[in-house]
């Protein structure tokens, strides 16, 4: 059918896709919930579609638990780089969540001008990311 439609009218729809953007708009209640559901039905394409839907802001989703187990895993400064960009309450909720002497490092880190260094901060993001990716995959913390 989707095929047929890309030949008549000239628009393939891709229905993993749209699920996708329909979950990363999803507030995180909702979007556990149908995963939650998904998960009993088809755990490989629940798991796929968890992948495919967590990006950084994700992380302000999971538990304390997670985001310490999460947290604890990152250098002082990639941290403080990556939490330099996000909102003020996610930095404190991130670093009340973490020792002392690593809280102090990465706000060491927070507190410089990093205006011209966005990319880096992006980066640093982008290997949290990675690490959330990788302790989830070994279900060692879990999104949704």
């Amino acid at each position: 059918m989707e095929k047929n439609n890309a030949e008549n009218n000239g628009v393939y729809i891709n229905g993993k896709r749209q699920v996708i953007e329909l979950l990363q708009r999803m507030d995180a209640t909702d979007k556990s919930k149908l995963l939650k559901n998904l998960r009993m039905r088809n755990p490989s394409l629940a798991k796929e579609l968890t992948e495919s839907c967590i990006s950084f802001e994700s992380i302000w989703d999971l538990n304390d638990e997670s985001l310490k187990t999460l947290l604890s895993q990152i250098q002082p400064t990639i941290l403080g780089l990556a939490l330099n960009i996000v909102h003020v309450k996610n930095q404190r909720r991130a670093l009340s969540l973490i020792s002392r002497e690593m809280a102090l490092r990465a706000f060491d880190i927070m507190q410089k001008d990093l205006s011209s260094n966005r990319n880096e901060c992006y980066r640093a993001q982008q290997k949290i990311l990675e690490l959330a990716l990788n302790l989830n995959r070994n279900r060692i913390i879990q999104f949704y």
